[in-house]
């Protein structure tokens, strides 16, 4: 009975938690990628630092400046289901995110391949399945 249970959790550990695949290492940033049950999880660890170190940069730069605008931001966050406020919230920190780079993450080269092919292969979907082919007239 307990090499049963065992057997049922190492099943879900195996399922339950992402499977590194590999990553793409060729560009300006790095990119991993896992699989999960249904999808895949894209590690974004090194753009988002890249992001934060730039946010800290325009904070020495400008303490006023960037403080101001977390703080709004902040303050646009915690309304009672203000629909106006949520989209004025989210026009700024999109301005933010423009503003430190942080809404786009450059792909170059080999690294736009290999992701590809890490996400297509994070469920199977990259497997080359054989066809069957069509019979010709005459054929039993």
């Amino acid at each position: 009975m307990k090499i049963f249970r065992a057997m049922r959790f190492f099943r879900f550990l195996t399922t339950a938690r992402p499977r590194l695949l590999g990553g793409a290492y060729s560009g300006p940033t790095r990119v991993n990628v896992s699989s999960i049950p249904g999808g895949a999880v894209l590690h974004l660890d090194h753009h988002l630092v890249r992001v934060v170190l730039e946010l800290a940069e325009q904070f020495t730069e400008d303490p006023d400046g960037v403080g101001d605008q977390l703080r709004e931001i902040d303050a646009l966050s915690n309304p009672a289901k203000d629909s106006h406020a949520e989209h004025e919230r989210d026009q700024l920190v999109d301005e933010l995110l423009e503003q430190v780079g942080g809404t786009h993450l450059r792909l170059h080269g080999d690294q736009v391949r290999r992701v590809a092919e890490l996400l297509l292969s994070s469920n199977g979907a990259g497997t080359v399945i054989a066809m069957p082919r069509q019979r010709q007239a005459g054929a039993a």
